[in-house]
């Protein structure tokens, strides 16, 4: 009977970790808000990595970094959005270009290259866009403004995600 049970908790075990998926941070991302649900600061502060379900992901999130200048600039990124599956992958990283000068942030401003990288190496197939200043409204929250841009027909719009949350 026991053998039984402590084969069938390693069976769930096994079954939940095959369908978990490691999205892999760096300190310049600032993730803001994933599959719809806004991601406190706070939550991720230091966090290398974050656990999510195997399957379709929109990821909002900033490229925050001080640049090695003097005196000392920090580049922030416009808000970017990404939509990828993760389906049989185990782990993504987001490959971003070398951002040490303005010119480099301009650059990564005025066309935002960057790339997910899935655990075999190879980059998954993405679709790309960039919040503008025309979503963004001081009186809403960021999950409210992602699930208005996945109601229209954007390049990464979700909507599966569009669900208006409740107001706090």
């Amino acid at each position: 009977m026991k053998l039984g049970l402590v084969a069938g908790m390693l069976a769930v075990c096994f079954s939940f970790s095959s369908v978990a998926m490691t999205l892999k941070l760096t300190p310049e991302i600032d993730l803001l808000v994933v599959d719809g649900k806004n991601m406190s600061g706070s939550l991720l502060k230091g966090a290398d990595s974050l656990e999510l379900n195997s399957g379709m992901h929109q990821i909002l999130f900033k490229v925050i970094k001080p640049l090695p200048t003097d005196p000392l600039v920090l580049y922030s990124s416009p808000p970017l959005i990404v939509v990828f599956n993760a389906h049989n992958t185990r782990s993504v990283a987001i490959k971003l270009p070398v951002i040490n000068t303005l010119r480099d942030g301009h650059q990564f401003s005025k066309n935002p290259l960057y790339q997910l990288i899935g655990d075999n190496g190879h980059p998954l197939s993405v679709r790309y866009d960039v919040l503008h200043q025309d979503h963004l409204n001081n009186s809403t929250t960021l999950e409210t403004v992602m699930a208005a841009y996945n109601v229209g027909k954007y390049n990464a719009s979700v909507p599966a995600f569009a669900a208006i949350p409740p107001h706090r």
